[in-house]
């Protein structure tokens, strides 16, 4: 099976575990699927059966997409075909066909990296994170260089850590009113550039 190559590692594609599957077996895959519109996302459970002689081996692989909103991602339309890939490289992988190492496949590795480095973080939540900023237990230093730091953030991972890290740091509301703390968006759009 032609290999592909991802930061380093080899992965195999699920074209390829398929046509290996159809070069050396008699198999068959049946695939069911499940929306969760609260989530916008598919979850599919693919079933591969292969025939060996007179026994039959099942394998199972499940995977999930969420749909885009962004029209120039390909899961803005087939998120439910790309579950279903994942779904059946999984169940390649389980019956042992195309790994070395791990289970994912090329398709699965690529689409991980994607959604790593290409999910921009926008204005909306760098506000929103300067919104929290304000209302946590740091020192005004420490606040302000936070600030330059969420003001330079591109994205998606580097937004969660930055949420996470913001929302443990929260003080209480009863505490916020008791020592007199107010703020609004403006005021923190006006500060961040003093600050620069």
């Amino acid at each position: 099976m032609k290999a592909v190559s991802i930061k380093g590692k080899q992965y195999i594609p699920v074209s390829e575990r398929l046509k290996f599957l159809s070069d050396n077996f008699n198999y068959s895959i049946q695939s069911s699927y499940e929306y969760f519109p609260e989530r916008k996302m598919w979850v599919v459970k693919a079933i591969l059966r292969i025939e060996k002689g007179e026994e039959s081996f099942t394998y199972t692989g499940l995977a999930q997409e969420i749909e885009s909103a962004n029209y120039k991602e390909v899961n803005f339309t087939s998120a439910l075909e790309n579950a279903e890939t994942s779904a059946v490289g999984r169940a390649c992988a389980m019956a042992g066909i195309g790994i070395d190492g791990g289970i994912a496949s090329a398709d699965e590795v690529k689409k991980a990296i994607v959604r790593a480095e290409v999910d921009e973080v926008g204005d909306d939540k760098r506000m929103y994170l300067l919104t929290l900023l304000e209302n946590t237990t740091y020192e005004e230093r420490q606040k302000e260089q936070l600030a330059i730091k969420i003001d330079n953030l591109k994205f998606e991972t580097d937004y969660e850590k930055a949420y996470n890290t913001l929302q443990a740091n929260q003080i209480q509301d009863k505490d916020r009113i008791a020592m007199g703390l107010n703020y609004s968006a403006t005021d923190i759009k006006k500060t961040l550039k003093n600050l620069k």
